[in-house]
C-alpha cells in the first residue's frame, strides 16, 4: 500500500516530524500530552504495525521506572501524600509530574519510530547533502545503523551459538559469549563506517558543483501542505506565548484544562499531529471513489 505522506516531497515530511517532536517535548500539559501520545501511537501502528509492540515492550518498563523514581528523588510540591520511611515527603506534584515524563519520553520515542520510516537515508541526502554534506551523511549513517546495526547483533549471535555449541551454558561461558558478540559488532560497525565513508568519498560527495540525480520535485501540492502545517504550528506557538494554555506542576499543580482556547488549541494541534493519516485516509477514499466510477 502506498503511503501519501511519505511520497511528498521531503522538506513537508521534515517540517511536520521537526512540528510533532518539537511541541511534544516541551508542552507538559495532561490533555496536550494525551493527545500527542495517542496520535504518535496511531501513526507508530500505521507506519510500523506490530513492530511498534516491539518497542512498547522497551518504552513501558522505561516509563514505570521514570515513574517511580521521580518521588523518590523530587520532594518539591505543596500537597504531602505521605512520607518515605526516612523522612522526605512525598507529594502528589512530584507523581503527577513523574508521569507527565514518562509520558513526554514514550511520545518522543514514538515519533521518532514513524520518523525512521518516512525520513529514508535518500531524503536526508537530498535535504542536507548541498547545504551540510556532512551533516547529511552524519544523518543518513544513524538512522541506517540501528536497523542494520540490529540486524548483524542476530547474525553474530547466531554464528557465535553455532561455533560454541553450548560451551555458553554456564554463567561465565555466557558472559565470554557476550564479550566477543561485542567486540565483533564494534569491529563490523567501525568497518561499516570506514566503508561508508570511503565510498562516498570516492563519488565525490560533498565537492563544490557536484550534481546529483534525484526523483524528489516540489510539486503545488507540497507548497500547499506545508503551508498548512506551518499555519498551524505558527497559530499553536502563538496561543501559547499568549499565555492561552498556562499550566504548571510545581509548587502546585495549576493550569487550565477547558475553556474556548484550550479547545481550540487541542483542535488544531490534534489536526497537525494527524497529517499523515488524514492525508492517507483522504487518499483512500479518492482513490475508491474513482473505482467506483469504473
Amino acid at each position: 500500500m502506498r503511503d501519501a505522506f511519505s511520497d511528498r516531497h521531503p522538506l513537508v515530511n521534515l517540517a511536520f516530524f521537526a512540528a510533532a517532536i518539537g511541541f511534544a517535548m516541551f508542552l507538559m500539559q495532561p490533555v496536550c500530552l494525551t493527545v500527542a501520545a495517542v496520535c504518535a501511537l496511531l501513526t507508530a501502528l500505521f507506519y510500523n504495525g506490530r513492530r511498534t509492540t516491539a518497542l512498547l515492550k522497551f518504552i513501558l518498563p522505561t516509563a514505570a521506572v521514570i515513574i517511580l523514581v521521580n518521588p523518590l528523588f523530587n520532594h518539591r510540591g505543596a500537597t504531602v501524600l505521605t512520607y518515605f520511611p526516612w523522612g522526605n515527603p512525598l507529594t502528589l506534584e512530584s507523581v503527577l509530574y513523574g508521569i507527565a515524563s514518562a509520558v513526554l519520553i514514550a511520545t518522543v520515542a514514538l515519533w521518532c519510530m514513524s520518523l525512521n520510516r518516512v525520513m529514508t537515508t535518500d531524503k536526508i541526502v537530498f535535504l542536507f547533502g548541498k547545504i551540510a554534506p556532512s551533516l547529511g551523511l552524519l544523518l543518513s549513517m544513524a538512522l541506517r545503523f540501528i536497523p542494520r546495526f540490529a540486524a548483524q547483533f542476530k547474525e553474530t549471535m547466531a554464528a557465535q551459538q553455532q561455533v560454541s555449541q553450548g560451551a555458553g551454558k554456564s554463567f561465565v561461558g555466557r558472559i565470554k559469549a557476550g564479550v566477543r558478540v561485542f567486540s565483533v559488532m564494534v569491529s563490523r560497525s567501525m568497518e561499516n563506517a570506514v566503508d561508508t565513508s570511503d565510498s562516498m568519498k570516492s563519488r565525490g560527495y560533498g565537492l563544490k558543483g557536484r550534481t546529483a540525480f534525484s526523483l524528489f520535485r516540489f510539486y503545488a501540492k507540497d507548497a500547499v501542505l506545508l503551508a498548512v502545517m506551518l499555519t498551524e504550528a505558527a497559530v499553536l506557538s502563538v496561543l501559547l506565548l499568549g499565555g492561552k494554555l498556562p499550566f504548571r506542576y510545581y509548587p502546585s499543580v495549576k493550569g487550565a484544562i477547558g475553556g474556548v482556547w484550550a479547545f481550540i488549541f487541542y483542535g488544531i494541534y490534534a489536526a497537525l499531529l494527524l497529517t499523515p493519516l488524514l492525508l492517507n485516509i483522504g487518499e483512500d477514499v479518492k482513490w475508491k471513489r474513482l473505482r467506483s466510477k469504473i
